[in-house]
């Protein structure tokens, strides 16, 4: 098991599945001058208040009464630190009507990011390098019915693509027994309190009638793990449990990598590709609102470029990560793109004519990207 440093590029969301709402879950502080977003505790809202005004609390949430006014009633020398669970800096103004998306935290209320997240963007990245290799990939992926229905959600799968890939084409009762990243195992990223921050995302959209590629008409306030910050976690490619149940099982999945120095390198190559393909995308746009984008994509690249093979890698993972990362973009070179993937991934799809696919990338409103993490071998 190898000891990996993870080092924050861009700010990073993985959501804990909770949506906070202003006045109700989180107020906001002034500092020193600088605006906070406070996380409310209800165990240390509960200490103020005491049983006896349990029921004006509960009035005050019903009404989405202020918080902060609610308590100056009942506790008026409270500060933040009294009835907050942490606090991250937002540099911009909170609406009434706006809402949060909380990152993930552990028990001890440190944010972090999962190993199965951080599992399932190599995943994707190793099936987006392989996938190239597969034959009639077009039918493997086409599931819809004999009639000729239109294509959904619901029958464009990658299902028999990834059997192939990683389970030997086995069946797909005894798919999650062959499938060979059981064999790959990576630990959760934990990093310090305080590392949180607040940024309220927009869109970029390239739109082919209009002049403006911003689009800020639904923001979306999410809290991540700033930038620039560092933790460590473990990763293992279980070679010789695998060689061990290979011999017993000879159904289970051939292995794409066995070190994880081939594994940074495919990895890094994928993003790579990427990330040449969104500079090159946006550098042939002839809109200035696009220049922010294509110059924090080129910091990447460089990073990228610099990073030591087999020792080091870029992935991308979490929130407004934008479809071609979540996805690997494997599909962009199949024949029934436009027929067949598009029109599930767009379901009215007739609403998105005038957008190229996919039709917006999520931004801050400073033109920082999100999701883009460095992993290197310590040991």
């Amino acid at each position: 098991m190898s000891s990996i440093k993870i080092e924050t590029l861009t700010p990073v969301h993985v959501g804990s599945g909770n949506m906070l709402f202003y006045n109700t879950d989180f107020v906001q502080v002034k500092i020193k001058g600088e605006i906070y977003i406070a996380i409310i505790s209800a165990e240390k809202v509960w200490n103020l208040l005491g049983e006896q005004h349990m029921d004006n609390w509960l009035e005050a949430i019903a009404n989405r009464e202020n918080l902060k006014e609610f308590l100056k009633r009942f506790a008026p020398e409270a500060k933040s630190d009294d009835y907050a669970k942490r606090r991250m800096p937002a540099r911009f103004k909170i609406k009434d009507n706006d809402s949060l998306k909380e990152c993930i935290h552990n028990g001890m209320g440190l944010p972090y990011i999962p190993g199965s997240s951080i599992k399932g963007a190599i995943r994707t990245a190793v099936l987006a390098s392989l996938a190239s290799d597969i034959q009639d990939r077009e039918k493997k992926i086409d599931l819809r019915k004999t009639d000729g229905g239109p294509p959904n959600n619901k029958n464009i799968k990658a299902i028999d693509i990834e059997r192939e890939l990683f389970a030997n084409n086995v069946s797909i009762n005894f798919y999650p027994n062959a499938d060979v990243f059981r064999f790959i195992h990576i630990g959760d990223a934990y990093f310090e309190k305080d590392t949180e921050i607040a940024t309220r995302l927009i869109n970029l959209n390239f739109r082919k009638n209009d002049d403006s590629l911003w689009d800020d008409s639904k923001p979306q306030i999410v809290e991540a793990i700033k930038k620039e910050t560092a933790s460590e976690l473990k990763i293992k490619i279980a070679k010789e449990y695998y060689d061990f149940v290979n011999k017993k099982y000879p159904q289970v999945g051939k292995m794409p990598v066995t070190t994880i120095g081939d594994l940074f390198r495919l990895v890094n190559e994928h993003t790579r590709k990427l990330t040449e393909d969104e500079i090159n995308y946006w550098s042939d746009i002839d809109k200035t609102d696009g220049e922010d984008y294509v110059v924090e994509m080129q910091n990447i690249l460089e990073k990228i470029n610099h990073c030591e093979a087999g020792k080091s890698c870029i992935l991308r993972i979490g929130h407004a990560s934008g479809w071609r990362f979540i996805t690997g973009a494997w599909t962009e070179d199949l024949t029934n793109f436009k027929d067949v993937v598009v029109p599930a991934s767009r379901p009215s799809n007739w609403r998105y004519e005038e957008y190229d696919f996919p039709k917006s990338r999520r931004l801050d409103d400073n033109s920082y990207i999100f999701g883009f993490v460095k992993l290197t071998v310590i040991d």
